[in-house]
């Protein structure tokens, strides 16, 4: 019987602590990547600002998000984002290092980045 009750305190025990660690805005999300363009584009609200953007997934497969922050975001940031698969609006993010962004998100800001030459 000491077992018994020893074996369930501490499983709810460890479930505590997995509920207390685990973030349920990024569990069981997609991951995409995008970079934060300038403050232009984003769009003021009551609750803080918005921006409409294209992510990229690890596969490079494109989809439009919607980020809702209370604050401005960096120009020029990587944000690698978690959205859930039926929404657009994304639960959480956090900024990421040019190293980990998939490599067509790379090459789509070279592209924005390359000066444009005039006759």
């Amino acid at each position: 019987m000491k077992r018994y009750v020893f074996g369930m305190i501490l499983l709810g025990g460890l479930l505590l602590i997995g509920w207390l660690v685990i973030d349920p805005s990024r569990l069981f999300a997609d991951v995409y990547y995008v970079k934060v363009p300038n403050a232009e584009t984003s769009i003021r609200t009551e609750k803080g600002y918005r921006y409409e953007l294209i992510g990229y997934n690890e596969e490079g497969k494109k989809r439009p998000l919607t980020i809702s922050t209370s604050e401005l975001l960096a120009e020029g940031d990587f944000l690698k984002v978690f959205v859930k698969e039926e929404d657009q609006e994304v639960t959480d993010f956090e900024r990421t290092s040019l190293s980990e962004v998939p490599i067509q998100l790379k090459e789509e800001q070279l592209d924005d980045a390359s000066p444009t030459t005039f006759p």
